[in-house]
């Protein structure tokens, strides 16, 4: 049979070419002490207690089992192009190794045949046990210097495989530590986002942090929206990474001053689908609606706000009947990542709001 295949490598997302990756091994002793020098980045301090959550006990205990056994683990992925190294594949697995050899985080249970290690921490190991996991050797890939930025970042999507699979968002925060994360967290602390958006869904996988991502993507850089949600995101991070104080206090202050709108004039409502007396017809926010109403709104003055909350009762009458506009319904629930979507339910929304002032 011919082969008829053409290799292009216009097709690819970047140049194999570009791709420089290394294989090396370290004792889990090195491992951790990197991590001890921060010459390798965890999750930081806000991040801990959601990620203690993901692996039970008896999980944790499997895993420092497997090492008292000499049993390979599947080899981990590391980011080396830049200091500190963060993890693209092996975050959990290295966390619960860090945490029960530093932080004494947690005791030895369920386990399978090391039965007389139960409820003992690390500390309390026999020197014999904690020499050979100190000394337990661990594979990795190290992603070296120079490799492009967005082939680094196409590397954090792809390779994501063991343990508990991450999901995009704390993909991000891996991969953008410092600046970006750090702020995208403060956005989430605010006090009306908690009280419109933080009490109504769980944090625990970072879903708070998508919210005010996307607000902050849709306010500086919509024009870039192509119609991929991740893409735009990870673009979105990028960007966040190099704004200035100036720029980052600017866009605090407008995405409080939208959801202190929001919430004075549809109260527990807010980003909810309505029904014809005005009221949400679940419980379950519409980041759609979040999007277009928080982003339109950050883009008017503060009179342009009070002459809304002003003529409230006429907004909400004309809002209720964009529900019975099959296009909008279609914009805010089905199709909702389609570029032609997106527009189309900014620009009613904005409508909407010139037209209530």
């Amino acid at each position: 049979m011919p082969n008829n295949i053409n290799k292009n490598s216009n097709q690819l997302p970047y140049n194999p070419n570009d791709v420089d990756i290394r294989q090396q091994s370290f004792t889990v002793d090195m491992i951790v002490n990197m991590i001890e020098k921060g010459d390798i980045e965890l999750w930081r301090p806000h991040d801990f207690q959601r990620l203690s959550g993901l692996w039970t006990v008896k999980q944790k205990s499997w895993l420092i089992e497997s090492l008292l056994m000499n049993i390979p683990l599947p080899i981990f992925y590391m980011d080396g192009s830049e200091h500190p190294w963060k993890i693209i594949d092996g975050l959990q697995r290295l966390t619960v190794i860090h945490e029960f050899i530093y932080k004494n985080s947690f005791a030895l249970l369920d386990l399978q045949y090391e039965f007389d290690l139960e409820g003992r921490f690390f500390h309390e190991l026999p020197y014999f046990y904690q020499r050979t996991i100190r000394n337990f050797y661990i594979q990795a890939y190290i992603i070296n210097p120079g490799t492009p930025r967005e082939v680094v970042l196409n590397i954090f999507h792809r390779i994501n495989t063991a343990g508990i699979r991450l999901n995009k968002q704390e993909l991000r925060n891996a991969y953008f530590s410092g600046n970006a994360s750090s702020f995208i967290v403060d956005l989430t602390e605010t006090e009306t986002f908690q009280q419109l958006i933080g009490k109504k869904i769980s944090s625990k996988r970072m879903k708070d942090r998508v919210y005010a991502l996307r607000f902050v993507a849709f306010y500086m850089i919509k024009h870039a929206y192509e119609g991929t949600m991740d893409k735009f995101l990870d673009l979105a991070m990028e960007d966040i990474q190099g704004y200035n104080n100036l720029i980052l206090d600017d866009i605090k202050t407008q995405f409080e001053h939208s959801l202190q709108t929001c919430l004075t004039i549809f109260g527990d409502d807010a980003f909810h689908i309505l029904n014809k007396n005005g009221k949400k017809i679940d419980n379950k926010l519409n980041i759609a609606l979040f999007e277009a109403w928080t982003v339109n709104l950050a883009y008017r003055n503060q009179h342009q706000h009070r002459a809304l909350i002003e003529n409230v009762e006429i907004l909400i009458s004309r809002y209720i009947e964009y529900f019975t506009i099959p296009e909008f319904n279609k914009a805010i629930t089905s199709s909702t990542t389609s570029k032609s979507s997106v527009d189309l339910r900014f620009a009613m929304i904005s409508d909407l709001i010139d037209i209530s002032i």
